[in-house]
């Protein structure tokens, strides 16, 4: 812990759990969360992997830790364009906006309404049936359910804030 402190990271938050001891860094321009496991008879220091399909992630993030306690921290944290900034906020907002204050769910046309499309006239029950409008407030709230179900992750891998639904 002194090596992170020598180079400038400091501890953001600590925790302690059955898994062993949870630290947020914080750096320059990035947060690392490292989980430090209780120690095994036998082994010495040092990192492990979980073979999955974050691993990639994870070595980069490995990789960006080592970098930082080295003191070469990279300046250049992967930032959205604002086309995707824009698109997770409407995302987001769409599930922070799914329920009304008294536990009802909002309707599709409500939604629609509330975040897509502020300050149009979506026309009658009729025309809002059959509009592209309705269509494209489908898929945004079916997207916006596909990122809360599995889609928070791949905002950790290099380069997937492109490839959001």
């Amino acid at each position: 812990m002194s090596r992170a402190a020598a180079v400038g990271l400091h501890i953001a938050n600590e925790a302690t759990n059955h898994e062993g001891r949870h630290i947020i860094f914080e750096g320059k321009c990035c947060r690392y969360r490292i989980l430090i496991k209780p120690a095994r008879i036998g082994l010495q220091g040092g990192y492990i992997l979980q073979h999955d399909p974050w691993l990639e992630a994870r070595i980069s993030a490995i990789r960006d830790f080592n970098k930082a306690l080295e003191g070469r921290e990279t300046l250049k944290p992967a930032r959205p364009t604002n086309y995707q900034r824009r698109r997770l906020e409407l995302l987001l907002a769409i599930l922070d906006n799914q329920f009304l204050p008294d536990g009802r769910r909002r309707t599709l046309r409500e939604l629609a309404q509330t975040i897509i499309y502020p300050r149009s006239d979506l026309g009658r029950a009729i025309e809002w049936k059959s509009s592209s409008e309705r269509r494209h407030t489908q898929r945004q709230v079916s997207q916006a359910h596909h990122l809360m179900r599995q889609g928070y992750r791949a905002l950790l891998k290099t380069g997937a804030f492109a490839h959001l639904p």
